[in-house]
């Protein structure tokens, strides 16, 4: 079964997703922000994440820098609603976490199908990779 953290300071984010890919068959985890997610990739292995950008205490820039140094070949989605103070607009964070190693990126707010159709995509080519 394939294992999946989500990363979101926003519980009700976090508990939607959650229960949404374990109704599709995958073992799920969750974190409030980077610092409690590293150290849950510490101690287990993950096939995929999703990490919000926008999170106190490490943000998920800093969350991908962090796991990059540690597990490179774990493939993240990053997802943001946008730049906080500027009306939740600007694609500049999704952008950046892409160039830092994010795998793909998703807007909030986004259809599950979508969410489901990448997580789909990523681990088919993770399979492929093994």
């Amino acid at each position: 079964m394939k294992q999946i953290l989500i990363v979101d300071d926003d519980a009700q984010i976090r508990e939607c997703i959650k229960l949404f890919l374990e109704k599709q068959g995958f073992r799920v985890f969750d974190a409030p922000n980077g610092v409690k997610a590293i150290e849950l990739c510490k101690l287990a292995r993950f096939d995929l994440i999703i990490a919000d950008i926008y999170m106190p205490g490490m943000d998920g820039i800093q969350f991908i820098e962090e796991l990059q140094k540690f597990s490179p070949d774990i493939k993240v989605i990053a997802i943001s609603g946008g730049e906080r103070g500027h009306f939740f607009t600007s694609n500049m964070p999704l952008h950046s976490a892409m160039h830092r190693g994010a795998f793909c990126s998703l807007s909030k707010p986004f259809k599950m199908a979508e969410l489901l159709h990448a997580v789909k995509e990523i681990l088919a080519l993770v399979d492929k990779a093994v």
